[in-house]
């Protein structure tokens, strides 16, 4: 009998255990009969993987009838004008209400609606893998997907032209929306590359590509981490 009820409790505590994959809950706000968890994970995770992070979450917010997690990917900030890019939604609906969306069962057999906002894994490394003709012979200093635009932009350098930038656009297609030469200006140390006549411009730092509008010079609109 004795071990008939620990292998209960270990059971038990395994399905009640915290996810292996690391996440953290930036920001937690109320709304009528629910909650919306803003959680930024590391990478791009498969969609299980954050099924699971939503389950775990949801029974440490049994309260609520419905809570919806937007899931956050590294380089994101609150401070950007343009605001945060949602990778992925997972959204739990009171069970009185019968939803369409509501197709995915959880490890609980609780039913949630899930969508990726976002890349997805696949998707992302199809994307990392483009190799375009146009920067054959620079020096690439970095990729970077923008899930809002549902775009990624190459950053290259010619060191064979007095390491001119160039700044390579394109659609999830793999065709190139976009090619520009930056005109580059130090402004109190910062590298700035400018890459409208408006004079919208772009910083990369610490692996984070920012951008700023020219209608705020001081306030990024958006940001991304490379190769994400």
């Amino acid at each position: 009998m004795k071990k008939i009820l620990a292998l209960c409790l270990v059971v038990l505590t395994a399905c009640n255990s915290k996810p292996k994959t690391p996440f953290h809950v930036l920001k937690s706000v109320k709304k009528k009969d629910g909650a919306k968890l803003d959680v930024q994970v590391n990478s791009r995770l498969s969609k299980q993987e954050m099924i699971d992070i939503a389950a775990y979450l949801k029974k440490d917010s049994s309260q609520y009838n419905n809570l919806q997690v937007d899931f956050i990917l590294p380089g994101n900030s609150y401070e950007n004008k343009g605001g945060i890019v949602v990778y992925a939604t997972a959204a739990y609906h009171d069970k009185s209400i019968v939803s369409p969306a509501d197709t995915v069962s959880d490890k609980d057999k609780n039913f949630l609606s899930f969508e990726f906002m976002g890349f997805t894994p696949e998707k992302a490394k199809q994307l990392l893998a483009l190799d375009p003709q146009e920067l054959t012979g620079k020096q690439l200093l970095g990729k970077f997907i923008d899930d809002g635009t549902k775009t990624i932009s190459m950053i290259a350098e010619d060191k064979h032209e007095n390491n001119q930038l160039y700044i390579l656009e394109l659609d999830s297609a793999g065709k190139v929306v976009s090619a520009i030469a930056p005109m580059e200006v130090t402004v109190k140390g910062i590298r700035k590359m400018v890459v409208s006549q408006q004079g919208d411009y772009m910083v990369l730092k610490d692996s984070i590509l920012t951008m700023y509008s020219s209608t705020d010079y001081d306030k990024p609109f958006r940001s991304i981490k490379q190769n994400l």
